[in-house]
């Protein structure tokens, strides 16, 4: 740990110190000039307090990047964020395509469907997005990223329990006609488009168009199938569309109405996906098999969509009051194909012969039908212009309806081989209602100190009408039916009264039907998800910042988070999360203009921490059981850290951009069990009281150097080096699987598997760029490498083998290869 904070500490001390020199070096002009001549850094305008405030004078912890930044370093979508915003990281889901955030070590793996709701909220023009798939997490003709850093519970409420990413699209403009257009390729067959046009279609009325598409091959390639007599070859997957493929498309229409004291933005976006899943690799392959390939035996398939409106009215009532409605509705549905098992434990050949199928080592995922209807309105009144109070009181309303049906499918060795075990979890109801007040005001009490405090109530209910999870073998079937786990003919689940969320008894009694009449009787078993639960908290902020000089704010606050309770299948509860955040922090605006450091540091107080889980039962024989996901509530955890983004203009031509962070996190009590590794039962429960969060490296940095060559015709030549740097990281809170965190007694013959697969090794990642911008920055041509030192970035870990008799073998998802490409943009 000390080397890691000297090793930030020196670089950030060097960093100073050229900064520095460099500007004694490079003295100002006699005379004024205009900011880009004089080399000044171009002030950021942020909402992050409801209003418009500039960055530095802005006394929250809050990275901001506009559409050229997003463009230099080749972030297209959110994950693309975490290299440069300090505190956060990113896991990926496979067969939902989701994105699921941690900042300052706290986020939930499991928050992508009607299972779980995210600790970090995404906002697209002020509407909350609940599910991070679709157009919420594609970056394309944006004004600017914000990312907010701790509890936001006042402002923006909704699940933002640590910090929240608020997406401000592009506005239409009233002034003149523009367009953009740009293509890119690249490797893995990439090739997009991206365009917009602004179109001023009356003095005060405006429309602006934008869409994207992008495409690119998947990484992973196709192992053949293995060569064994009596093995259906033709049953593996070895070529077609691979895993990790992208083929993404959206467009945005946009209209401006502007009278003055009445304004309306309104837009509608559209999104699809027809790319790939991801697909976890085995973290050490078999020998003769390259790392980037994988045996599967199940055809990727995504078809999803998003859509949305989105609408702003503003009215002002006089020069010091304003009155904002902000509504949207939006829908996010498809459905998906994947491979579960990952090809771990491949069919081999006995020594007479014959065909080994190892049980329950064939796994397909299906998510057949799902469809997550969201809509919200906020009402504010808050105060405009200058005055010695800015206040803003505001109502908040939204609705959210899940459906899904994900059905799983077990087989031995493969997919020809004898059935295990099936299920189906259908939710054909579950909403999400959420009510908030809330009030925030600012009190200038002079011209260089402020006071501020805010209160928000909220009333969360959900509820869960019809769901049912349909199981082979479970419940009370299991007890009476002696054909259980001795079925070798069964079909299995798929394409069973295949109606969307539809009729459970219909599915249920279809299987009966099939199963009696291959005389085994009835094997599917049904259980209910029928719940209720409501949660009301009230989160409030206290701060305080001070401009101790033109150039330097200081604030200090106090603030809290809330996330609602969980219902879970079973008809089950789990608690709310709430969250204290202690922080102190600093901004400053250095050299003239040509540097700025910003420092926060923080405290998090974690209470009541969802950790959920699918707990699989097992028989003595190793044959399923149950499966069921399970929330439970931890203790709670705490975090601290420091957090650094410094910009500077070292000369005219020289740019350097540097964030990091410093953290340190430790989970409080949690007693539980490694479902990736163990079956459920007493022995195997272990207590996790002083694991590290997963995703929560002590020390990880990001640098960017850019230097101007300026050539004779006034056009520029501008090569980009960006190295990100983490130390080693957890990627799941169990922190690998070691012997202290059992009773005594529980420890003999588990044959434990230690701590290497269930972590990211410390790497440095590089990614270069040379860019060359025609006279007037008409037209750019772009060339880049992204992790040009291919690095293999594990984002998860799961394990496959241990609970049925077979050897462990040890799987992750990975962030992309090494890539390149080259990009072309023209301004019309």
């Amino acid at each position: 740990m000390t080397r890691h904070i000297l090793a930030a500490s020196t670089a950030l001390a060097a960093t100073l110190f050229v900064t520095s020199t460099a500007f004694a070096q490079d003295s100002a002009p006699a005379t004024p000039a205009p900011a880009a001549e004089a080399g000044q850094i171009q002030e950021i305008t942020v909402t992050a307090t409801k209003r418009e405030t500039s960055l530095e004078r802005t006394p929250i912890a809050i990275s901001a990047f506009g559409q050229g930044q997003l463009d230099k370093q080749q972030v297209k979508d959110v994950t693309g964020l975490a290299d440069f915003v300090p505190s956060l990281h990113f896991a990926q889901q496979g067969d939902q395509g989701a994105i699921l955030l941690t900042m300052r070590g706290i986020g939930n793996d499991s928050a992508y469907t009607e299972v779980a709701d995210p600790e970090v909220a995404i906002y697209v023009d002020g509407i909350y997005s609940p599910r991070a798939q679709g157009a919420s997490v594609l970056l394309y003709d944006m004004e600017r990223v914000e990312v907010l850093r701790g509890p936001q519970g006042t402002l923006f409420g909704r699940n933002a329990t640590v910090g929240a990413i608020n997406m401000v699209t592009a506005k239409p403009k009233l002034d003149d006609f523009h367009a953009s257009l740009e293509a890119v390729g690249g490797s893995y067959n990439r090739f997009g488009v991206r365009g917009m046009v602004n179109i001023p279609v009356t003095s005060n009325f405006a429309l602006r168009a934008a869409f994207i598409t992008d495409r690119h091959d998947g990484y992973i390639s196709y192992q053949q199938a293995p060569n064994i007599p009596g093995l259906n070859r033709s049953a593996f997957v070895t070529s077609g569309k691979r895993y990790g493929a992208a083929d993404q498309k959206s467009a945005r229409l946009s209209a401006l109405w502007d009278l003055g004291r009445f304004k309306w933005n309104l837009s509608g976006e559209y999104y699809k996906d027809d790319g790939a899943p991801i697909l976890s690799l085995m973290q050490h392959p078999r020998a003769g098999q390259k790392f980037w390939s994988a045996l599967v035996d199940t055809a990727p398939q995504t078809n999803r969509y998003s859509g949305g409106v989105r609408s702003n009215m503003t009215y002002d009532f006089s020069d010091h009051i304003e009155a904002a409605y902000i509504a949207g509705w939006s829908r996010v549905g498809g459905n998906a194909d994947s491979d579960a098992d990952a090809g771990a434990h491949p069919p081999t050949q006995n020594a007479d012969g014959s065909i080994n199928l190892p049980n329950d080592s064939f796994g397909e995922n299906r998510t057949t039908f799902s469809r997550y209807d969201s809509w919200s309105q906020e009402v504010q009144l808050k105060s405009i212009g200058k005055n010695t109070i800015d206040w803003i009181l505001g109502g908040y309303y939204s609705h959210e309806k899940n459906q899904i049906r994900f059905d799983i499918d077990q087989r031995n060795g493969y997919r020809d081989g004898t059935f295990n075990w099936a299920g189906t979890f259908i939710q054909a109801d579950r909403t999400i209602d959420s009510r908030a007040a809330f009030g925030q005001a600012i009190w200038h009490v002079n011209n260089w100190i402020n006071l501020t405090g805010g209160i928000r109530y909220t009333s969360d209910e959900k509820r869960d009408v019809g769901g049912r999870n349909i199981t082979y073998c479970g419940g009370t079937v299991a007890a009476g039916n002696p054909n259980c786990y001795n079925t070798p003919g069964l079909p299995g689940i798929f394409g069973i009264a295949n109606n969307g969320a539809g009729n459970a008894q219909q599915v249920v009694d279809q299987l009966n039907a099939e199963s009696s009449a291959l005389g085994y009787g009835n094997l599917w078993d049904i259980s209910k998800n029928d719940t209720h639960g409501k949660w009301n908290k009230v989160t409030w902020l206290a701060r305080a910042d001070a401009q101790v000089t033109d150039t330097t704010l200081v604030y200090g606050s106090v603030s809290t988070g809330f996330k609602s309770g969980n219902i879970e299948d079973g008809g089950l509860l789990a608690g709310p999360e709430t969250l204290t955040n202690y922080e102190v922090g600093s901004k400053s605006r250095l050299f003239g203009g040509r540097a700025t450091v910003n420092l926060a540091a923080y405290y998090e107080d974690f209470k009541g921490y969802q950790v959920n889980q699918a707990i699989t039962t097992q028989d003595a024989n190793g044959n399923i059981t149950g499966s069921q996901l399970v929330t439970t509530n931890a203790k709670g955890a705490k975090a601290w850290g420091i957090e650094a983004e410094i910009t500077a203009n070292i000369t005219r031509t020289d740019r350097i951009n540097f964030a990091g962070t410093y953290q340190h996190t430790k989970l409080d009590h949690l007693v539980t069990i490694d479902n990736r590794i163990y079956p459920t039962a007493e022995e195997n429960f272990e207590n996790l009281a002083g694991n590290q969060l997963p995703h929560a490296p002590h020390f990880s940095m990001t640098a960017t150097y850019e230097h101007d060559f300026l050539l004779p015709n006034e056009g520029r030549l501008t090569p980009r080096f960006t190295v990100h740097y983490e130390t080693r990281s957890w990627l799941s809170y169990f922190n690998g699987d070691v012997a202290s965190r059992y009773k005594p007694d529980d420890q003999a013959g588990k044959g434990l598997l230690g701590t290497e697969f269930d972590q990211q090794k410390a790497y440095a990642k590089i990614d270069l760029g040379m860019t060359y911008a025609a006279p007037g920055d008409k037209y750019e041509i772009e060339a880049f490498g992204q992790n040009v030192t291919n690095h293999r970035i594990r984002t998860s870990a799961g394990v496959s083998g241990t609970t049925n008799g077979l050897s462990a073998v040890f799987l992750s998802n990975y962030e992309a290869p090494s890539t390149w490409g080259v990009r072309v943009r023209a301004k019309f």
